[in-house]
């Protein structure tokens, strides 16, 4: 299989530049051990753009699913 881009790590910064680059159609994947992290160990996130609190599983979960909404569901 042929990329044009290939991101290592599942966490916050693998995903959104797995989003952006997945929005420009570009053949995207993504290489992690595990999605979501370090922010995973702790198990919630309070005061982050948008949300008051939120469970930082829940917050991962969201990462991944726009990255795999936003056009490389395939390759992600």
């Amino acid at each position: 299989m042929i990329y044009d881009v290939i991101v290592v790590g599942g966490a916050s910064a693998g995903l959104t530049a797995a989003i952006y680059s997945s929005r420009l159609k570009l053949k995207t994947l993504v290489i992690t051990k595990d999605m979501g992290g370090q922010v995973l160990l702790n198990p919630e996130i309070k005061n982050y753009p948008g949300f008051l609190s939120i469970r930082s599983l829940d917050l991962m979960r969201k990462f991944e699913e726009q990255a795999l909404n936003s056009g490389g569901r395939d390759s992600i």
